[in-house]
């Protein structure tokens, strides 16, 4: 069996990512440090916002308001990433965990591996 060139493996990974196109991911990640509300907002793909309040994030439980604001999404909009707190949230796993079932639900008819309840 011939091994792929770089080029063709990279050529597949672009074609397996489009199948992602359609899902539900993370296009931006910014946090407010305002006094009394403190927040985490998250813009999918498709315009929705997810606010979480601080109270809500462990990982910035000893985060200063810097640290906090340097945040950034990661591995194809899965995931955010404070590189000062070295720590971050999967994004999918977030919801499930952290929010219970109710918001994430798993599709198994073949259309979208997930669906927000009350986002669509």
């Amino acid at each position: 069996m011939k091994s792929k060139t770089l080029d063709e493996r990279i050529d597949a990974a672009q074609e397996r990512a489009k199948q992602f196109s359609n899902e539900p991911h993370l296009v931006k990640a910014e946090y407010r440090p305002e006094p009394g509300l403190e927040l985490l907002i998250l813009t999918l793909n498709d315009g929705a916002r997810l606010l979480v309040p601080r109270e809500d994030l462990p990982e910035l439980k000893n985060a200063t308001p810097e640290q906090a604001t340097d945040v950034t999404v990661i591995m194809l909009g899965t995931a955010v990433w404070w590189p000062q707190l070295d720590d971050g949230i999967y994004f999918p796993e977030f919801l499930e965990f952290r929010w219970g079932n109710t918001r994430l639900v798993d599709r198994r008819d073949g259309g979208s591996r997930y669906r927000f309840e009350g986002l669509e």
